[in-house]
């Protein structure tokens, strides 16, 4: 069974160019200054949107100008040699909730990258087969999923409650063999999970099969409640576990944290979901322990 690794903007937070998303929301909120504690960003996100003045008649003219504008932001954001390091294992997928490319910048430079990257996917706003393929002299394949957008293409990132609730119905669709698409002027219509189980016919058209078919590492990602594509995602797999497919689910999936509160501990693992404590000692350099522990840990897959 294949590896695949789920990361999020931890290994961003060591660089020195790293952009907080509460500089990027203080930022996109402009002369409209207003507290936000208490708010999950999506709904600080749909606030500023709401609040933006209307400069074109429709409200997505308006709202590809702030994504553009946080696209500018995240520019900025460095290399960083762990995703180096995380290229080396013995992984076949890499899915990102990150709209920059420090991972990708991170490696390109490498005498064992074959170039150009190739990119796949035909999306405009979601990003369920949002695919580049990285090839080196070493693997057959290396496939970054950047599941949450990219900053090339500002309208499909993925930061408010609408793009965050419209992508779980692309995702339900696609599990439930509702999805189609356009390619080469034919139109593909996915099989439903069940039925690709049931035919051994999984295409690797989007990253939603590898919850089901690959052994799924996630890391420097504190899977915030917010993130609510994956907790449904999880959900579902966990309840089609308990169904007629109980049989044909048998991959793993992991957490890894330094820490973790309880309650979220006991949701995950009712969702089979493992959680493994990476121990590390408090202080300014917990991070870069957690992440050196946790590397020396994946070179055994």
């Amino acid at each position: 069974m294949e590896n695949s690794i789920l990361f999020g903007n931890g290994i961003n937070r060591l660089n020195a160019s790293n952009i907080s998303w509460e500089d990027v929301l203080n930022d996109i909120k402009g002369p409209r200054k207003f507290a936000h504690n208490l708010l999950p960003y999506t709904m600080v996100y749909e606030r500023v949107i709401l609040e933006t003045p209307n400069l074109h008649k429709d409200i997505l003219l308006d709202e590809f100008e702030v994504k553009t504008k946080i696209a500018e932001t995240l520019k900025r954001i460095g290399q960083n040699t762990l995703y180096s390091e995380l290229f080396d294992l013995n992984i076949q997928n890499y899915l990102s909730t990150n709209y920059d490319y420090s991972f990708i910048n991170s490696i390109i430079d490498r005498d064992d990258i074959n170039t150009p990257i190739h990119e796949y996917g035909t999306e405009d706003v979601y990003s369920l087969r949002r695919l580049k393929r990285i090839s080196n002299v070493y693997e057959k394949k290396k496939h970054l999923w950047q599941i949450h957008g990219e900053i090339s293409k500002p309208a499909t990132i993925m930061l408010g409650l609408d793009h965050y609730c419209g992508s779980i119905g692309k995702i339900d669709n696609y599990i439930k063999g509702r999805y189609s698409y356009v390619k080469d002027k034919h139109e593909i219509k996915e099989l439903s999970i069940a039925e690709k189980f049931e035919n051994n016919e999984f295409n690797g058209s989007s990253w939603v099969e590898l919850f089901f078919t690959s052994n799924i590492h996630i890391l420097g990602f504190t899977l915030d409640y917010v993130e609510i594509d994956l907790w449904w995602i999880l959900n579902k797999r966990a309840r089609m576990k308990k169904s007629f497919l109980k049989e044909f689910i048998n991959n793993q999936i992991t957490v890894y944290v330094s820490s973790m509160d309880q309650q979220k501990i006991g949701l995950l693992k009712s969702m089979s979901v493992n959680v493994e404590m990476i121990n590390v000692s408090k202080g300014e350099k917990k991070y870069n322990e957690y992440y050196e522990r946790l590397i020396k840990k994946l070179k055994r897959l």
